[in-house]
C-alpha cells in the first residue's frame, strides 16, 4: 500500500514539473514543512522570551544590591509585568528620582510589548495552513465589549525567527543598557 502510494505521488510530482501550479502533494508537502519549522521557531520564540525575563530578574537583583540569591527570592514569585514595573521604578530609584534616559524608556515599552506578543504566542491556536502552506495558522479567541472576537492570521517560519531574534535583543540591551546608564549597578552584573 505505501510502495503504491509512494509511486502514484513521483508520477504526480513527474507529471506537474511542467505545470506552473503545485500540486495537491506538493501544497500539502510545503504546509507540513511550514508546520515543523514554524513549531521549532515557536519553541525557539518562547525561549528567547524566557531568557529575557531571567535576565529582567538579573538586572533587578543587581540593582537591589543584595546578592543574587535575595534577587531571586524576590522576583520568583513576580509576574512578568511586575518585574518590568520593578525594573522602571528601580531604575529611577538610582537615578534618584530623575526621568528616565530615552534609551531604557524604550527599552520598558519594548519589555511590555514583548510580554503581549509572547502572550498572543502562548494563547493561541496554531494549525498548519493550507490555504498558505509557506506559512502557519494561528487564531485567537477574546471577549470584547462587541462579544467574542477571534483574531485568525498566517505567520512564516521566518516571522518567527525574526519575534525569537527580537526578544534576543531585549535580553542583550536589558544588560547593555543597565550597565550603560548605571554604572554602579554594572559591576553587580
Amino acid at each position: 500500500m505505501i510502495r503504491a502510494i509512494a509511486a502514484a505521488a513521483r508520477e504526480e510530482v513527474l507529471s506537474t514539473k511542467s505545470r506552473k501550479v503545485p500540486s495537491e502533494i506538493e501544497r500539502l508537502t510545503t504546509a507540513f514543512h511550514s508546520w515543523q519549522d514554524g513549531l521549532a521557531r515557536l519553541g525557539e520564540c518562547i525561549a528567547e522570551f524566557q531568557r529575557a525575563e531571567d535576565v529582567l530578574s538579573i538586572c533587578i537583583s543587581a540593582m537591589i544590591g543584595s546578592g543574587e540569591k535575595i534577587g531571586k527570592i524576590v522576583t520568583s514569585e513576580m509576574s512578568y509585568r511586575a518585574k518590568v514595573s520593578v525594573y522602571r521604578a528601580l531604575f529611577i530609584h538610582h537615578l534618584n528620582g530623575k526621568e528616565l534616559p530615552k534609551d531604557i524608556s524604550g527599552l520598558v515599552s519594548r519589555l511590555y510589548w514583548a510580554e503581549e506578543e509572547r502572550n498572543t504566542l502562548v494563547h493561541s491556536i496554531w494549525d498548519a495552513s493550507e490555504d498558505q502552506p509557506e506559512a502557519i495558522e494561528r487564531q485567537k479567541a477574546s471577549c470584547r465589549k462587541k462579544g467574542l472576537v477571534i483574531d485568525q492570521a498566517h505567520v512564516t517560519p521566518d516571522d518567527l525567527r525574526e519575534l525569537a531574534r527580537l526578544y534576543e535583543g531585549i535580553a542583550t540591551d536589558l544588560i547593555y543598557l543597565t550597565r550603560k546608564n548605571l554604572p554602579k549597578v554594572a559591576i553587580r552584573l
